[in-house]
């Protein structure tokens, strides 16, 4: 059994920002060597996740569009409440509340995916592709990519 780790940065554009990270998540998966097995690939930042999804400007227009309704940036977020707040205080986020990017996160699930990989290459559909989503503000961020198998 083969365990390979990898740590990836990258620097986002704020709000409902969607980069495509599916070419680096195949080269780690053909770096670790694993011929079948699985590719866990995880957000570490509450504010962002990843999810496997087709990328297409209809529909990432349309998904963008949907969360907007559903948690709207202009409501009331009792995180963003500075005289309320007493737990896990970032000085940055007291200038721009991101309740709204919490929620959206936890409503999305997990921070990461697991795909399987077969015959040394990641085993997606057609259309589609690893995406790296950021809720929140422009932000330095990092993604992992785990590949455990033989």
């Amino acid at each position: 059994m083969r365990a390979f780790l990898q740590e990836c940065e990258l620097r986002t554009a704020g709000g409902l920002t969607v980069i495509d990270i599916t070419d680096e998540v195949i080269d780690a998966v053909r770096e670790s060597g694993v011929d079948n097995g699985v590719a866990c690939v995880y957000s570490p930042h509450t504010t962002c996740c990843i999810r496997v999804g087709e990328l297409e400007s209809g529909f990432l227009e349309d998904f963008a569009a949907l969360l907007q309704r559903l948690v709207p940036a202009e409501r009331y977020y009792a995180h963003d409440d500075w005289d309320r707040r007493t737990e896990n205080i970032c000085e940055e986020d007291m200038e721009a509340g991101n309740g709204h990017a919490h929620c959206m996160a936890m409503l999305l699930g997990p921070a990461g995916e697991s795909i399987p990989v077969e015959g040394g290459e990641l085993a997606l559909g057609t259309w589609q592709r690893v995406l790296f989503v950021e809720l929140d503000r422009e932000r330095n961020r990092r993604w992992l990519v785990q590949v455990v198998g033989n």
